[in-house]
């Protein structure tokens, strides 16, 4: 009889540890798609607080699971995978950038930022993207937030560096630019990138690594647009993390800036003093060429393009 006891004890100690480590928020069996408007509007993604999850009610570094599962029946001809948590405004949250699914399920992360509560005060949080469904949310254990620190003054690269079709016009630093070399010896660990820059009303700013699919090696500090942490001295601020820096810079995968909209980049930086008044080198951007490859609107390549709306080579195509 005291064995019985002491398993019964154990196993309801077991639940209580798992309850206290994850709590369910929501359950349900709900599918979304970037190509939702083809058949129901209501799926074009998943919305909190009509589901009865409300994030003004929980606090700064608050983690969150969303449990994600392939949802073959809704592809709309277009096999890939993929997620981004964004407000109900289709704006990417801060930290939070488009990311690929491809895997049989997913356990998707989110941690409540003080950034993300400010931009949630104004608009709903929604769950975006293509192929999967949701089916649980759950609140896990609080997280500390990392904290990345800015490296000694110095400026990387000043110039007039245009930014603009996605690929068009954009910058690129790798082992072929004389700026790639004094990026390498300056970041050598996770810090703070500014960039001083003009002309950016409209327009969209993103980093990647050169080493591969950009909507893949994208770098998800500020989500798929940098330009939400634009200051009133036009200086754009982005957390680089050590797996990042170590990518890009110190096994020199090289990194590209490239976005929409003709905006320009003045200066790069470890400050925001050394942006505000550069002082180093000027060299020429490699530019981007005309792949001629389709992309979808998260900018993933798709290697064979069904119905619907691409970019290729900077201009919107629709295939009909």
């Amino acid at each position: 009889m005291k064995k019985i006891f002491t398993l019964v004890m154990l196993s309801i100690l077991t639940v209580m540890n798992v309850n206290a480590e994850e709590t369910t928020l929501w359950e349900g069996d709900w599918w979304f798609s970037w190509e939702a408007a083809n058949t129901d509007e209501a799926h074009k993604g998943w919305n909190a607080n009509s589901n009865g999850v409300n994030f003004a009610d929980y606090n700064e570094g608050d983690v969150f699971y969303f449990y994600l599962v392939k949802d073959s029946e809704h592809l709309f001809d277009m096999e890939y995978y993929n997620y981004r948590f964004d407000d109900s405004n289709w704006n990417a949250l801060p930290g939070c950038a488009a990311t690929d699914a491809s895997g049989n399920e997913t356990k998707a992360k989110f941690v409540l930022t003080a950034d993300i509560k400010t931009a949630l005060a104004s608009a709903d949080f929604a769950l975006h993207g293509h192929g999967l469904k949701l089916v649980k949310v759950t609140k896990g254990e609080e997280e500390q937030p990392v904290v990345i620190e800015d490296l000694p003054a110095a400026t990387l690269w000043t110039g007039e560096q245009e930014i603009d079709g996605w690929g068009v016009k954009c910058m690129v630093l790798n082992t072929e630019n004389e700026a790639f070399t004094v990026f390498t010896e300056k970041l050598t660990k996770a810090c703070n990138l500014y960039f001083l820059v003009e002309n950016t009303t409209g327009a969209d700013f993103r980093i990647a690594g050169a080493w591969g699919d950009w909507a893949v090696t994208a770098y998800p500090s500020d989500g798929y647009n940098h330009l939400q942490t634009l200051d009133a001295d036009n200086v754009v601020k982005v957390q680089l993390t050590e797996e990042f820096v170590k990518n890009a810079f110190i096994d020199k995968g090289g990194v590209a800036f490239w976005g929409n909209g003709g905006f320009k980049i003045k200066a790069i930086a470890t400050t925001k003093d050394s942006a505000l008044n550069p002082t180093g080198i000027n060299t020429v951007a490699t530019a981007v060429k005309n792949d001629n490859r389709y992309y979808n609107l998260n900018g993933q390549v798709v290697a064979n393009p069904a119905k619907g709306l691409y970019i290729v080579n900077g201009k919107k195509v629709v295939l009909k």
